[in-house]
């Protein structure tokens, strides 16, 4: 999907509009404020130091985009908070800089201007979509303005719900780890809150296997407890609702991520899935996880070369093979 923005319209952007006044001036750096409202919040402190002494030899190359204050005099920066501070440090007076006299502080330009930097962490990323959220944007809207798949979206939207212990696993983790091991909390609070004081960072695959394990486990439980669909009971249901044991709660967070060779031994015995999508049929890869999280297949269609991720819940399975 496109950005509504990239960072190179957004550039064109600012040239065009400062064509009136000319090319890019110098603004003295003690009439320019950051804007409290950015979507970035936290700087790597080495990438900054190095920008420092880049700046000391060359300058400031690349302008920032400023916008007119309400107070006759200052601006506040639009785009480049980073090359801003590097220049303070430099020791610079002055900062070549596009100059906006009506734009507004657009949120969603300055947030794509930095995730195409790759600027933001996790917990910033799910400030600004919850900044959004609660200005009345939805979750589609979102998606749509920064060129971003929803479920990207929904990932950082539920940062917000989660437990704290949860929230800083983020530092080490990736956002997709932490949502796998978020949807686990949900049925077994417990036994993920033991994993993770167990544990200071997840990779993605790891955790979709522990938020797999522990989901088995709360299944395996509602099986113990049910019976015949006749004689459930209340006694039945607790038994069911059951939390998982810290015993077993420390063998599962023992357990890796198995090798592509115990993979291929588990495979060995050829399983065909047949499924209808959209029209076409194809069959599952079931050896393999989709990028895109556990709501999606990876799907070959007949007469395709390569292989594609779906959602899960547009799938039809029409057979089932055994070799």
């Amino acid at each position: 999907m496109a950005l509504d923005l990239s960072f190179k319209q957004l550039i064109d952007a600012a040239e065009d509009s400062a064509a009136t006044i000319g090319q890019p001036i110098c603004i003295a750096i003690d009439r320019i404020d950051e804007d409290p409202d950015q979507p970035r919040r936290s700087f790597d402190e080495q990438k900054l130091e190095e920008l420092v002494e880049s700046v000391r030899q060359h300058g400031v190359l690349q302008p920032i985009v400023l916008r007119q204050a309400t107070e006759d005099g200052r601006y506040v920066i639009v785009m480049g908070a980073r090359r801003y501070r590097a220049a303070k440090r430099a020791g610079l007076c002055d900062i070549p800089a596009f100059i906006h006299a009506v734009w507004s502080a657009d949120r969603y330009a300055q947030m794509i201007e930095n995730i195409q930097r790759d600027d933001l962490n996790a917990p910033e990323i799910a400030a600004f979509i919850a900044g959004r959220l609660e200005q009345g944007d939805n979750q589609a809207d979102i998606s749509r303005k920064l060129g971003k798949p929803r479920d990207w979206v929904s990932r950082y939207a539920s940062v917000q719900s989660m437990p704290e212990f949860l929230r800083s696993k983020l530092a080490g983790s990736s956002i997709r780890a932490v949502y796998e091991l978020y949807q686990a909390w949900r049925e077994q609070p417990n036994a993920v809150e033991t994993l993770c004081a167990a544990q200071e960072s997840f990779t993605d695959a790891h955790a979709r296997q522990l938020a797999r394990k522990i989901r088995s486990e709360v299944r395996g439980s509602h099986a113990d407890g049910e019976g015949s669909p006749g004689d459930r009971s209340p006694v039945g249901t607790q038994a069911a609702l059951r939390p998982i044991g810290t015993d077993r709660v420390a063998a599962i967070a023992e357990e890796r991520p198995s090798s592509s060779g115990d993979r291929a031994a588990r495979m060995s015995t050829s399983l065909t899935i047949r499924v209808r999508h959209q029209g076409r049929t194809g069959r599952l890869l079931v050896d393999r996880l989709a990028r895109q999280g556990s709501r999606h297949a990876v799907l070959l269609v007949d007469g395709a070369e390569e292989a594609e991720e779906v959602p899960a819940s547009t799938i039809t399975i029409e057979e089932i093979l055994f070799a």
